[in-house]
């Protein structure tokens, strides 16, 4: 199992749309192929922040939903929306997480 979360920091005057892009993508996100778990949650060490979690059944399914139009419509959201965020792929740094995403969307 594969374990993704995103911990995003919204602009204060955005969070509220923000979550709801978030909340949509989420939805959406949870009828992929190998998706056992996606949903939001509050920020654990920022109170307004927002932590997008999932779980997939394998690696490559993964890799597929980061070259969805669902992630895809998730980064756009972010980049928007968001003052900053981090990925972490099985608890590891953002800096993997960033070079996964990277690898399976390709160049």
């Amino acid at each position: 199992m594969e374990k993704l979360e995103i911990t995003v920091h919204p602009h204060m005057i955005k969070r509220k749309e923000l979550l709801n892009a978030c909340q949509m993508i989420v939805d959406q996100t949870r009828k992929e192929d190998g998706c056992l778990v996606s949903r939001l949650l509050k920020g654990e060490k920022d109170e307004n922040g927002i932590l997008l979690e999932q779980h997939w059944k394998q690696r490559y399914l993964l890799d597929d939903y980061f070259r969805s139009d669902h992630f895809s419509a998730l980064l756009g959201a972010m980049k928007l929306l968001a003052r900053n965020w981090e990925m972490a792929i099985n608890g590891g740094t953002p800096e993997k997480a960033n070079e996964a995403v990277k690898n399976a969307r390709g160049p």
